[in-house]
């Protein structure tokens, strides 16, 4: 994960902590993290828009939302998978809103500040 955490270094400072918890605390239930996006440019942005995987407004571009997946596990369509009970239960508990919640589109490996 060491490679990964300079995907970190653009996030809001506050985040960042809650997100390095979140971290720390999956890879102690034994997850193996990969950070996928933390802040993202705005053309970085626009890329992904155009392909439906994000919004034009992500809290991505402001340095308060984060992609996390299993190195193993990936990204799964299984709704139940402990990849994703674990990291909404972590998210909630450092206060951080966990992107398997959203009623628009469903995005488990995502977690942003409130």
């Amino acid at each position: 994960m060491a490679s990964d955490m300079y995907k970190l270094s653009g996030l809001n400072p506050g985040f960042q902590v809650k997100v390095r918890a979140v971290v720390s605390n999956m890879e102690k239930r034994g997850w193996r993290i990969r950070i996928v996006w933390g802040k993202r440019t705005k053309s970085e942005n626009d890329s992904l828009v155009k392909k439906g995987f994000a919004s034009r407004t992500s809290k991505h571009l402001s340095g308060k939302a984060v992609d996390l997946i299993d190195r193993s596990v990936g990204y799964s369509s299984n709704k139940g998978h402990q990849y994703y009970k674990d990291l909404k239960d972590l998210a909630n508990k450092e206060g951080l809103i966990w992107g398997g919640s959203f009623t628009q589109r469903w995005d488990p490996c995502h977690i942003e500040a409130k």
